[in-house]
């Protein structure tokens, strides 16, 4: 071999060395957001792509260990099985993207490959795809032919899939809202257009409830919510509920619940990103978040907030 081809392949090996650790990194943020949120994962693969509902969950566990798998594979395992998958799932990410964008779901702002928490526009996610499409195959150019490829090496995809499951089953229970979600305190309401459903946030203090109006005891809470704030006409603070779209719930919620304050609805898409639980409410003041409640706020924190004395 010339020393010129000899360049060309070390060139294009290299080529596909980045190509494939790039994708690789792709694949562990993919992982990373779907895994925090599985449930919400599920739910978006029921919604988006019309998976049954009783299959998404574990169809949701399973594309998370695939993705792991390939992410570590392709730091350590760079061989035909590995490269195949990642470039299949790559291709029908695509299709699917390209399809959404042709034929875009009710609810666009919650597409994406990286499930409910970064959220993209049709467009973004087929140009995304279309593009982490073309890493996998430039990984090609790094698939290691080598006949003595060590086995333990199979152990990288292999811990890849059980770690990520594993870290799947167990995320619902951990204390990891702050980076599951994406409501933080210091936050503005701008930043999630909520503003845009409800613009009397940016002015003065408010007390937002992200309810599911299906739920029977959020349905007993807002009794106390009636009592001790919203009915309250020395309150500094407006109260205001945030649910999913459903004109029928919202019209059963009013009467059963019979709630003293305003219920908007919003797009699950929109929302979404902001929960892993319901409900769970948080502190607005000048279109900032001040406070974050995993709930509705307790009796005490309600008659502190109708007192003006909220921290």
């Amino acid at each position: 071999m010339s020393p010129a081809s000899r360049g060309a392949l070390r060139f294009s090996t290299l080529l596909g060395l980045v190509a494939s650790l790039l994708l690789s990194a792709v694949f562990f943020v993919s992982v990373w957001t779907k895994a925090l949120d599985p449930a919400g994962f599920s739910q978006q693969l029921v919604r988006d792509y019309g998976t049954p509902a009783a299959l998404a969950s574990t169809t949701a566990l399973l594309v998370i260990g695939l993705e792991a798998a390939v992410a570590f594979g392709l730091l350590g395992a760079r061989r035909l099985p590995v490269l195949a998958l990642a470039t299949v799932m790559m291709a029908g990410f695509f299709g699917l993207s390209a399809y959404q964008y042709f034929y875009p779901p009710e609810d666009p702002s919650s597409c994406g490959c990286f499930g409910n928490l970064i959220q993209q526009s049709p467009l973004q996610h087929m140009l995304s795809n279309a593009l982490f499409t073309a890493l996998a195959a430039l990984s090609w150019l790094a698939l290691d032919r080598n006949p003595r490829f060590p086995g333990w090496r199979w152990a990288f995809p292999a811990s890849g899939f059980l770690l990520a499951v594993a870290f799947s089953l167990a995320a619902p229970s951990l204390p990891i809202d702050n980076l599951a979600t994406r409501l933080h305190v210091g936050t503005e309401v701008a930043e999630w257009r909520i503003d845009e459903i409800i613009p009397e946030l940016q002015d003065g203090e408010s007390l937002v409830l992200l309810i599911d109006r299906a739920d029977e005891q959020t349905r007993l809470d807002i009794a106390r919510v009636n009592e001790l704030l919203a009915m309250n006409p020395d309150s500094p603070v407006q109260v205001f509920g945030l649910a999913e779209e459903n004109e029928e719930l919202a019209t059963e919620f009013f009467w059963t619940a019979g709630p003293a304050f305003d219920v908007r609805g919003a797009p699950w898409g929109v929302i979404k990103p902001l929960y892993r639980h319901l409900p769970r409410s948080f502190l607005v003041k000048d279109g900032k978040v001040t406070r974050i409640w995993e709930g509705i706020p307790d009796e005490a924190d309600l008659q502190a907030l109708a007192d003006g004395s909220m921290p």
